[in-house]
């Protein structure tokens, strides 16, 4: 073998175990960085916290956020700040309802943020009032808790009010 040759393959073993190793940091989900056990508990909280609209009841929900929750429903809204303004906004709209649901479409964790699309389903008594959105959810959690989230609406995405919303399942 030259030493052309040699410098080569040296060079080439160099650099495959750089990339091997490199890569032991990557998930199999078109390479991004693996997730870190924070990033999995901080996304988990939020899919809990996502699920738990379903029982309709302002009280569930407050343990999952910080007492100074920032909450901005859409975009040009005023924000609701604390559990007790998050209480008076919620309570009453969420008693209302006969049925809430929402369904997560994609979900990332990067460090104490996690973004979602969901689609979230509100089936009032009276149908008129139903309402479905599609939206994407920014949640920044800090010590276990949300601190802030705001929801966006999607371009295109699913937004409707009244009968025409399906029940799904």
């Amino acid at each position: 073998m030259s030493d052309v040759t040699s410098g080569i393959s040296r060079r080439w073993l160099v650099a495959a175990a750089g990339a091997s190793a490199g890569c032991a940091g990557l998930d199999s989900a078109g390479g991004a960085p693996a997730r870190t056990p924070l990033e999995q508990q901080n996304e988990a909280l939020v899919n809990e916290f996502c699920a738990a609209w379903a029982a309709r009841d302002v009280g569930k929900l407050l343990p999952y956020l910080s007492e100074d929750i920032v909450y901005q429903m859409f975009e040009g809204r005023p924000d609701i700040v604390g559990h007790a303004a998050f209480e008076k906004e919620l309570g009453g709209f969420l008693a209302s309802m006969r049925e809430v649901r929402w369904e997560i479409l994609r979900s990332h964790a990067i460090g104490p943020l996690v973004i979602n699309e969901r689609i979230d389903y509100f089936f009032a008594s009276e149908e008129k009032r139903n309402m479905t959105f599609q939206v994407a959810g920014y949640f920044l959690v800090k010590d276990g808790k949300i601190r802030v989230w705001r929801d966006f609406s999607i371009p295109g995405g699913i937004s409707r009010i009244g009968p025409a919303v399906p029940r799904g399942s």
